[in-house]
């Protein structure tokens, strides 16, 4: 028996008949009749190459099946509609991602991750789009979750706070891609934007932005000489101090036995706004 072949009945001629289930998610479309002519994977392999050349709107049933050169309605036999095609066109990429086993070094670790992470994007830009907290788990997903959590276990953190802290750089990474890849204006308008600026530095109402720019900092006046991926490296860098500790602590990198310490109150008299403030005290 083929796999994916279910024998749901025999009749009096003694044949079974079978319905054909493709691979794939569970709960997957099942239809009677011939063996069909693609996989699953060759029609989500199909979407991810159309979506690669035009975006993710050009995606859609029909288009998928022009580029296989078979009918709109076959199709349905692999995927019930666009948002389960997207589910698992995503998850066929994640499949890109090869991750060694966690080194030990929780910042070295969450920074190949996220460099992994921001080349997937770069080669499928539709992919910024389609990355949604709903998508099913799959073992391309999964295996990036199970590593984020072993890169980030000698941080001392429990796994709950871990997969926060993944999901945090996932939104920085593709926040940061997404700005890479964004068009940039034409010459005249980007030479009309910089004077424009010039002339509302020059009014002395904005000190700390011109000093910023004096700097050379991100917000350099000119944003094209900027390197993105040294960018990249120098804000995740500054992520993680804030989510787990620089690494220049006691201790070093991944100090652990970190708790928070109430350590004043902040608002006028204990009412409306006062909250807790608290530090991290590490290392006893």
């Amino acid at each position: 028996m083929d796999q994916g072949d279910v024998p749901v009945a025999r009749p009096a001629g003694g044949q079974d008949v079978r319905v054909e289930e493709p691979s794939g998610a569970a709960g997957a479309v099942r239809r009677r009749g011939p063996r069909p002519r693609h996989s699953r994977q060759e029609v989500v392999r199909a979407a991810v190459a159309l979506a690669d050349a035009e975006g993710l709107d050009a995606v859609t049933i029909r288009a998928v099946a022009g580029r296989l050169g078979t009918g709109v309605m076959s199709l349905y036999s692999y995927v019930p509609d666009k948002q389960t095609l997207v589910y698992d066109m995503v998850e066929e990429v994640s499949g890109e991602i090869s991750l060694p086993e966690p080194s030990g070094d929780w910042r070295a670790d969450t920074h190949l991750l996220a460099g992994e992470q921001r080349a997937l994007l770069r080669r499928h830009p539709w992919l910024i789009e389609a990355t949604s907290h709903l998508q099913p788990l799959g073992p391309g997903t999964l295996a990036v979750l199970e590593f984020a959590l072993g890169a980030l276990e000698p941080a001392g953190l429990p796994a709950a706070a871990r997969l926060e802290t993944f999901a945090l750089v996932n939104g920085f990474v593709i926040a940061m891609v997404r700005t890479e890849l964004a068009a940039a204006p034409d010459p005249a308008q980007a030479a009309a934007q910089v004077a424009r600026l010039q002339d509302l530095l020059a009014t002395g109402q904005y000190p700390r932005f011109a000093a910023a720019l004096a700097e050379g900092g991100p917000a350099s006046a000119d944003p094209a000489s900027a390197d993105p991926a040294a960018q990249f490296d120098r804000i995740l860098d500054r992520i993680l101090d804030g989510l787990i500790g620089p690494a220049e602590l006691p201790g070093g990198p991944g100090v652990t036995g970190c708790r928070g310490v109430t350590s004043g109150r902040f608002g006028a008299g204990g009412g409306p706004g006062t909250r807790d403030v608290r530090r991290r005290r590490c290392g006893g």
